[in-house]
């Protein structure tokens, strides 16, 4: 098969999955009882908001990437595939972490962060090393600003992952409703960091 062709046709099958978990996050919608429930509490549509944005900036990134970086090697193919897996969970994650806020143990809370965030986690290291592959090879080809832009993509991804997964680890060693709000606060402090390795390198560029 064509390697171009079969590029294509993997990028065509990543929008059809990212599709779907956006199709799921609809369906997963309960239309409630009485309509004022819905004016109510708001937690529907602020976890709503968050993963649509979520899965929306994920897209983004897997049409960048597979436009300047992917390269369908052994490793680059089962790791896209895995992150595909992962933003459906991702979306069944979010489900999971709202039902435990509303009615579940302290131990429930804890449970869903740690499959939510892990998710978001993964997905971010994940789309991190898929970047570091296509650059090692296509490396020597790449345009400097399409090279430099990817080498940001791999520091930030692999920031905002360790920091994500560390906040992960503190958050479920503390208050479990606070969870989130700290996993939350160490994953910005990636992206921040992120942000700040990849100015020092362009400087030293």
């Amino acid at each position: 098969m064509n390697e171009e062709f079969f590029v294509r046709r993997l990028e065509t099958f990543g929008d059809i999955v990212i599709g779907f978990s956006l199709a799921q996050l609809g369906f997963s919608l309960v239309v409630p009882g009485h309509a004022a429930a819905l004016a109510d509490h708001f937690s529907w549509l602020i976890a709503f908001s968050w993963t649509f944005a979520v899965v929306c900036a994920m897209w983004a990134q897997h049409t960048w990437t597979f436009r300047y970086l992917f390269v369908p090697t052994p490793a680059s193919l089962l790791l896209n595939y895995m992150k595909l897996a992962l933003i459906v969970l991702l979306v069944f994650a979010i489900q999971v972490l709202l039902r435990a806020f509303e009615s579940g143990t302290p131990r429930d809370v804890v449970v869903a962060n740690v499959l939510y965030w892990g998710c978001f986690a993964l997905i971010l290291g994940i789309s991190g090393a898929i970047a570091a592959i296509g650059l090692r090879v296509r490396g020597p080809g790449l345009a400097p600003d399409i090279a430099g832009k990817a080498r940001s993509r791999v520091g930030r991804s692999a920031a905002a992952a360790i920091a994500t997964a560390a906040g992960v680890v503190v958050g479920a060693r503390g208050d479990a409703g606070a969870m989130a709000q700290t996993v939350s606060v160490f994953m910005a402090a990636g992206v921040v960091a992120g942000r700040l390795i990849e100015r020092f390198f362009s400087r030293q560029a």
